[in-house]
């Protein structure tokens, strides 16, 4: 009997131990798994920040670059405001990623991954860049060499130059001449003091008691649609201008300011319109052949004649 209970006393101590054991043994594999997941951490975390180093230097590069290319496109002789302005945008962009990234203590993955996508864009930006900026230089390279060749040349030039302005000036003022309205057609009719209207081009004196002028303005496409002052001179044989108190007044042309006898003002539609004047005035008209003449925008556009007996 005793030995039997020895023996039952000694397998349950063996199983206490064992099952001591076994407790002790889960203990230790649940600190290893937990010390290799501390570990893990460690490195992941090692990592990251290695990382987000990589990517501060990264964008501190490309800030340098772009700093470097904006001062390089500052230097070149030609048009590059437009590119330099966007240059400056990109670096501003750059300096923002970069303050963000110091100021963010930890990133998660997928900012990670965006970082390293917005930094192989801005990597990609640099390139082109760089080709902007060096076909920029080769266009102030070939203008510069351009502006010496002309400079070189410029006492050959100088002669040619003037003229070509010369030219110009003729070509403009021709232009110019070209655009002023042609009046057409002008025919000088007499009204007598019965309202009675004369025709013919000659009249005797006393039958005169107003003028009656008619012309029509010529086709003209160079000519702008619009508002014009038209005026008209009536001459006398001897060159006097007849005028009417009221009516008459100064406009300049040819240069200089001249006194007209009566004022139109027309709506020009370049549809060969045809415009009339009317003129009287005090006293008998002197014999011999009168002038009529109209002007209009500085130019003489046109005149008529007509001889009184």
């Amino acid at each position: 009997m005793e030995n039997n209970s020895q023996k039952r006393a000694q397998r349950r101590s063996i199983f206490i131990y064992l099952f001591i054991g076994l407790i002790l043994a889960n203990f230790l594999l649940l600190y290893l798994v937990w010390q290799s997941g501390q570990s893990q951490v460690k490195e992941e975390q090692e990592r990251a920040k290695n990382q987000k180093e990589e990517y501060e230097k990264d964008l501190e590069e490309i800030e340098k670059r772009l700093e470097a290319q904006i001062k390089k496109t500052g230097k070149i002789e030609t048009e590059n405001q437009a590119l330099i302005d966007s240059l400056q945008a990109n670096l501003e962009e750059v300096r923002q990623e970069r303050d963000n990234l110091k100021n963010n203590t930890q990133l998660t993955q997928t900012q990670m991954r965006d970082l390293k996508d917005k930094i192989a864009a801005y990597e990609t930006l640099l390139r082109k860049k760089d080709e902007e900026i060096e076909k920029l230089r080769e266009t102030a390279d070939i203008l510069y060499d351009e502006n010496n060749n002309l400079k070189n040349q410029k006492n050959e030039l100088t002669s040619t130059i003037t003229e070509l302005d010369k030219e110009r000036n003729k070509m403009q003022g021709r232009l110019e001449e070209a655009a002023v309205l042609k009046a057409e057609n002008v025919i000088v009719n007499v009204v007598d003091s019965r309202g009675k209207v004369q025709s013919g081009g000659q009249y005797r004196a006393n039958k005169i008691d107003r003028l009656s002028i008619s012309f029509n303005l010529a086709d003209n496409k160079l000519s702008k649609i619009g508002n014009k002052d038209v005026y008209m001179r009536v001459l006398e044989p001897a060159g006097t201008l007849l005028i009417n108190p009221g009516e008459s007044g100064k406009f300049e042309a040819n240069g200089r300011e001249i006194q007209y006898s009566v004022r139109k003002q027309i709506l020009f539609d370049n549809s060969r319109q045809n415009i009339n004047f009317e003129f009287g005035r005090t006293g008998e008209f002197e014999a011999g052949r009168h002038t009529v003449e109209f002007y209009s925008e500085g130019y003489r556009i046109g005149y008529g004649t007509f001889e009184v007996r």
